[in-house]
């Protein structure tokens, strides 16, 4: 809207040019699997997933819990593209932040919805946000002969965490609750299958959420699992020992540029790094990350994102990726 990017022309900003700007954005990329966020139900049904199918891709949609933004039309989500070419889907799932907030309220900590702690817990934790995930399996499979199998699949994740900036333990929260869903489902089929984590995690590297990703671990000493939380809000948070997982992750961009960016969100309030590619080590390598433009780039058109050039306030994360299975590719 234009409350929001007043520096953006009014056309600029309409669904219809923004629309056909990504769609070029995209195919000038011609990747093989796309990860998108804030994609609005009713656009993903009359525009995106029509042109993506015309253009060779087949994809699965995942609104946000609730029609909390009004019509429910309106309400965005996240998509999730793969080529047919290239890959066939094996499996489809999608996660509600919602769903795991109701099940660890109830069933892990034992308190009753209508308690006033129980209610205050998941008042909390309930923000409607979701991911998915798909496995995908090469239509062409490399041979390898060892483990044929997993050498031809790859689990894919997509997910748009929490966005206020006051609520980092929601975030981690969110993101240790995605990290032991996805490890359950990837130990039930194996624990040699490829996965990448991609998506708007609201969290710069700095954050609690990173170091969980990138670390397994946060330190009990970090400002985000100390909040004062003087408005009376419950500790939603278990123990920091407790806020860990089994993958060994690392990011696209810090792993292939020696750093993170210095941002992927561009806008005049904010300029700074919330999007990751994450991948298990294991057995995916990337061989390559786009670079992100730099500021004379991004500011050549406009005072920030979105501009006339580019129809979104991020930048699109791009990697070339291997999957490579106990030293062969």
């Amino acid at each position: 809207t234009k409350q929001q990017y007043p520096y953006c022309d009014l056309w600029a900003l309409s669904w219809d040019f923004r629309f056909q700007n990504l769609l070029r954005e995209i195919m000038d990329v011609g990747p093989d699997v796309v990860c998108l966020q804030e994609v609005q139900a009713d656009h993903y049904e009359t525009h995106v997933y029509s042109a993506m199918s015309e253009a060779g891709y087949e994809g699965v949609y995942k609104q946000k819990t609730r029609a909390s933004m009004g019509l429910a039309g309106k309400v965005d989500g996240c998509a999730l593209f793969w080529r047919r070419a290239k890959f066939h889907l094996v499996e489809s799932y999608s996660i509600e932040f919602n769903e795991l907030a109701q099940r660890q309220v109830t069933q892990v900590m034992g308190l009753n919805v209508r308690s006033e702690e129980g209610a205050a817990m998941l008042n909390r934790l309930s923000r409607d946000n979701v991911a998915q995930l798909v496995v995908l399996e090469l239509a062409q499979p490399s041979l390898s002969r060892s483990n044929r199998d997993q050498m031809n699949q790859v689990c894919i994740a997509n997910t748009h965490l929490y966005s206020n900036k006051d609520f980092p333990d929601v975030k981690l929260w969110q993101s240790w609750q995605l990290l032991q869903e996805l490890e359950t489902f990837v130990m039930s089929r194996g624990s040699n299958l490829p996965l990448m984590i991609c998506g708007d995690f609201n969290s710069t590297p700095d954050t609690a959420v990173y170091d969980l990703m990138s670390r397994q671990a946060v330190h009990p000493g970090h400002p985000d699992v100390n909040m004062n939380l003087d408005d009376g809000s419950p500790n939603v948070l278990p123990d920091t020992m407790s806020l860990t997982h089994s993958f060994q992750l690392g990011s696209v961009y810090s792993t292939v540029l020696g750093e993170e960016p210095n941002f992927t969100n561009f806008t005049a309030q904010f300029k700074g790094v919330l999007d990751y590619m994450w991948y298990t080590a294991s057995n995916l390598r990337p061989l390559s990350a786009a670079p992100i433009p730099d500021n004379t780039v991004l500011t050549k058109y406009g005072e920030a994102l979105p501009s006339t050039q580019f129809p979104s306030d991020h930048v699109m994360l791009i990697s070339d990726m291997q999957i490579i299975s106990g030293g062969s590719r």
